[in-house]
């Protein structure tokens, strides 16, 4: 199936007549006989899309709208009025009242489901968004239908600059969304020059409709277009272009003659739902970097940390050269916690992760490994490489004096590490990363046993 829709509609003829379309494109179909009726289905059947009729007896789509969106797990469901009669003030009003999008009878077939194609596609998109970030079913983190008025930015771009201009004119005294044109013959041109946006309104010539579909592809396949919305506005209302165009990458499709009142409301739905995913990601990759960073010390942990290492392992075989792998631990740290308190040893393994990393070059890798363990590793460096390095290491830690807030003295902490080599094996033999990390550990508690705040060698390293 290419998706569950739910019908609502309280006349019979209405409902069998969508579900023959809908069913012949491969859709599931779940009627509905009223409102109440398409709540509670949609609660328990949890549809993709609703395609409900704007008047039904026991209530109208702005009523039907609100009780979908009060809900939780239905808040970002799309939802898509028919409406009796082509009036731009009532599609005004479905679209005021939160519908994302509002057709009028009759529908062609062609339209209808290019229509809920674009919807079921950027609905997916944004479920998935929700469950990689964790905000799946969560109340407050839905997408909000309405009231949602952060400022987006919208760039009108047509072949001549006065028609971008004139539009732009229009939309202003509706539009609460910052409004810039461009008058260019290759949108995808003005992407690459540097012309960001939240939505794109593609303005379609008459002397170039046939061209639409493909710069609509274009478009949607430039790089920074990727996640920005796209309205193409025609010349005039033709069902075989703009089914083409919502196809070929539009995310809406108006006529140019189009009341600039309900234009404007369609860009604000577009702005609404870019940002809301916006957001989405941005906290998708929030949770991606805290999955991979030490919380306390900003440095990489160990889950990034050993599959970094098992690429550099790789690296150093392909190429010949040797690869240093450290362990380094700070020296009597619990006395530390056990006296200056936890905060203050908190305090110290951050000045240190900080002065480790800031005397590493900058393709080598540190991270925490374990309280007050960390793995350093050096592409490119020989043994007398890695000692000196280790040494300094030692000897920065040593020196360092590190200030504790509300203690006069600073505190003195000295490390220890144990230091591996990795290097190319004739025999082609890999060393793995656990046999690295356990012979500099044996090292690390070689350079403990000999007096702490020195560096010891592995007995045998990987080779």
């Amino acid at each position: 199936m290419s998706g569950r829709i739910l019908i609502a509609d309280d006349v019979a003829t209405n409902r069998i007549a969508l579900k023959a379309k809908l069913s012949v494109a491969h859709y599931d179909v779940l009627p509905a006989a009223c409102g109440a009726d398409a709540i509670a289905r949609a609660e328990a059947e949890h549809p993709d899309l609703i395609l409900a009729s704007a008047r039904m007896a026991d209530m109208d789509g702005a009523d039907l709208i609100r009780a979908i969106r009060s809900r939780p797990a239905l808040a970002d469901l799309p939802v898509v009025l028919i409406l009796p009669g082509d009036t731009a003030a009532a599609r005004i009003a479905a679209l005021r009242a939160g519908a994302d999008d509002a057709i009028t009878k009759p529908v062609g077939d062609r339209m209808l489901l290019a229509r809920l194609r674009g919807l079921l596609r950027r609905h997916r998109g944004t479920r998935e968004l929700r469950i990689n970030a964790g905000t799946s079913g969560t109340p407050g983190l839905a997408e909000a239908a309405t009231g949602f008025d952060s400022r987006g930015r919208v760039a009108v771009i047509a072949a001549d600059q006065d028609r971008a201009l004139c539009l732009r004119t229009r939309l202003k005294p509706h539009c609460g969304h910052e409004l810039t044109t461009i008058g260019t013959h290759d949108p995808v041109g003005a992407l690459a020059s540097g012309l960001r946006a939240d939505v794109f309104v593609v303005m379609i010539g008459a002397d170039k409709a046939g061209d639409g579909p493909r710069r609509m592809a274009e478009l949607r396949a430039a790089p920074h277009a990727g996640h920005s919305r796209i309205v193409a506005v025609m010349p005039r209302e033709t069902e075989t272009l703009a089914a083409a165009l919502l196809d070929t990458g539009a995310d809406d499709v108006v006529t140019a003659g189009l009341d600039p009142r309900e234009i404007s409301l369609r860009l604000g739905t577009q702005v609404r739902q870019k940002l809301s995913a916006d957001r989405l990601r941005d906290r998708l990759r929030d949770d991606l970097r805290a999955s991979v960073i030490d919380p306390l010390t900003g440095l990489h942990n160990r889950r990034y940390a050993l599959p970094c290492l098992d690429r550099m392992v790789e690296a150093a075989m392909r190429t010949h050269r040797p690869l240093a792998v450290m362990v380094a631990d700070l020296d009597y740290f619990k006395r530390v916690n056990d006296t200056l308190g936890h905060a203050a040893g908190d305090h110290v393994l951050r000045k240190v992760a900080g002065l480790l990393g800031e005397n590493l070059r900058e393709h080598d890798l540190i991270a925490r490994i374990g309280g007050e363990e960390f793995l350093i590793a050096l592409p490119e460096t020989n043994r007398a490489q890695a000692r000196r390095m280790a040494g300094r290491l030692c000897r920065l830690v040593r020196r360092s004096g590190i200030e504790v807030p509300g203690r006069n003295e600073p505190v003195q902490i000295t490390v220890s590490i144990g230091v591996t080599l990795a290097r190319s094996d004739p025999e082609g033999t890999r060393p793995s990363v656990d046999m690295l990390l356990g012979q500099a550990d044996r090292a690390l508690y070689a350079s403990k046993a000999d007096g702490r705040n020195t560096v010891t060698f592995a007995a045998r390293t990987a080779a």
